[in-house]
């Protein structure tokens, strides 16, 4: 039987829901039948809360015969990432360290899509600790990737982007310190946004223990996912923006961007990075987007920025990163997550301080780093709208013991260096970036182009995504199911 909703994106939904064309009910019905029969092959959904759910779209409807829309979602259905705070229910991080963890209130990103009318249908499946691009814990069974399921979906927000690949939910709340809601989404087939850092609220983005005194969340945002640039645009202005609560974010006047054509924008772009090339496909895919852009009279030129400054900020992300995760563990558990990361995620990895620190003085000395590599990105960014540039050395590849080498196209690589390379640095700079989808690859699996811009630019971003769009949607095959 054909579906009426499934793979209608949000605005879609939330138009026929308005117009009375559709119940929330309806709508909300069809996602959780859909969930139920596709979830059990590939473990995207870990949580569905079906009964809430529907007592929440019957309320909805409710408000909508009075005339009465709480937002721009108004019943419209949607995971979030196991990752984020949901009231009285578990945030484990796949990770039995956390196994009964359970959030005292929501994130306040949650409590934003619902004031604006979403309805949380559960959570989406997540690596352990979200250490790794493959989406496997303590405590989930293993999520796959839908277009081949000995292929991994992703990490850590796999779970995220195979319910939108699949059409299980129109729109998803991901995290990124390191790729997750670029990978994922370029792996599966969808939309991410890592967003300028420090523009949404991160309250609520991971649990924290009791004894946890303060916690650190540098490089870390709240980003959304999506199968169209338009929802994509439409999460993000709902998330972001300042809060009482967090006096860190701070009020940015956008600059809309919507008398623009392709051809008004400058972009760079690079296929590879001058210690991490990437393979012959990935090469093909960027130079075929540039190739369009051309074609369509933007200006584009081939530009490495100067004095390694992608390998230097990879470096700053390592030794951040390493901090953040490390923070506020118990020193007799510090050894044992070293252990694990040494002979997993990060196996054969250069440059990390296993004999770590972590006094104010390492902290500040990081800090002040990154404002120089900051300032150096931004002068890049001077003379171009944005940066085209790959998301990992090729598409997604076969699941496998972490921290075991992988090969493509006949090329033996670290674990480590198949996709982290390419992300990670900018969560260290803190600049926004889109996951763009191009189609499918010459394995049957989905292939797509980063797009980096200076910071505080999404709202360009996301206006030259939908620009693109127009011309890439011949490329893109949404899943069968």
């Amino acid at each position: 039987m054909s579906s009426s909703f499934i793979f209608k994106s949000a605005i879609q939904l939330a138009e026929l829901i308005r117009n009375g064309k559709a119940t929330s009910t309806e709508v909300v019905q069809e996602h959780i039948a859909h969930i139920k029969k596709h979830n059990p092959s590939l473990n995207a959904v870990i949580l569905l809360l079906e009964e809430e759910a529907l007592r929440e779209a019957l309320t909805c409807d409710e408000e909508a015969k009075k005339g009465q829309f709480r937002g721009p979602l108004h019943g419209v259905p949607m995971t979030i990432k196991e990752q984020f705070w949901l009231k009285g229910y578990k945030s484990t991080l796949n990770s039995n360290r956390l196994k009964d963890w359970i959030a005292p209130e929501d994130a306040l990103v949650v409590t934003r899509l619902k004031e604006a009318g979403a309805i949380i249908l559960g959570k989406t499946n997540i690596s352990k600790e979200m250490l790794d691009y493959q989406v496997d814990g303590d405590i989930y069974p293993t999520c796959v990737n839908p277009y081949n399921e000995a292929y991994s979906p992703g990490g850590s927000s796999g779970g995220s982007a195979v319910a939108l690949a699949t059409g299980m939910v129109p729109i998803e709340l991901g995290g990124d310190l390191g790729g997750s809601v670029r990978i994922p989404p370029n792996f599966c087939g969808v939309y991410g946004l890592k967003t300028t850092e420090n523009t949404i609220p991160t309250h609520g983005l991971i649990p924290k223990p009791e004894a946890v005194k303060g916690f650190l969340n540098d490089m870390a945002v709240v980003g959304p996912m999506a199968r169209t640039p338009q929802d994509l645009e439409l999460s993000w202005n709902i998330l972001k923006g300042a809060d009482k609560t967090d006096r860190r974010i701070p009020s940015i006047h956008w600059k809309i961007h919507n008398q623009r054509r392709i051809s008004d924008y400058k972009v760079a772009w690079v296929n590879g990075w001058k210690d991490y090339d990437t393979s012959k496909q990935t090469k093909q895919v960027i130079e075929k987007f540039i190739r369009l852009i051309r074609d369509q009279g933007g200006s584009t030129r081939q530009l490495i920025p100067k004095e390694n400054l992608h390998r230097r900020t990879l470096e700053l992300h390592q030794r951040l990163s390493f901090m953040t995760i490390m923070q506020d563990l118990p020193w007799f558990v510090k050894p044992l997550m070293i252990k694990e990361l040494k002979n997993g995620y990060l196996k054969g990895m250069e440059n990390i301080p296993w004999k770590f620190k972590d006094t104010f003085s390492d902290y500040s000395q990081l800090i002040g780093l990154r404002m120089q590599i900051i300032n150096e990105w931004e002068t890049y960014f001077e003379e171009f709208d944005f940066l085209v540039c790959p998301s990992g050395f090729g598409p997604a590849y076969k699941r496998c013991k972490i921290g075991t080498p992988i090969i493509y196209e006949g090329k033996t690589m670290k674990y480590i260096d198949y996709v982290y390379p390419y992300n990670a640095c900018f969560n260290a700079s803190g600049h926004p970036a889109i996951s763009i989808p191009l189609g499918l690859g010459k394995e049957g699996l989905p292939v797509g182009v980063q797009v980096v811009g200076p910071y505080w630019s999404e709202t360009n971003l996301l206006y030259f995504a939908k620009l693109v769009s127009r011309h890439t949607e011949g490329f893109i095959k949404h899943h069968s199911y």
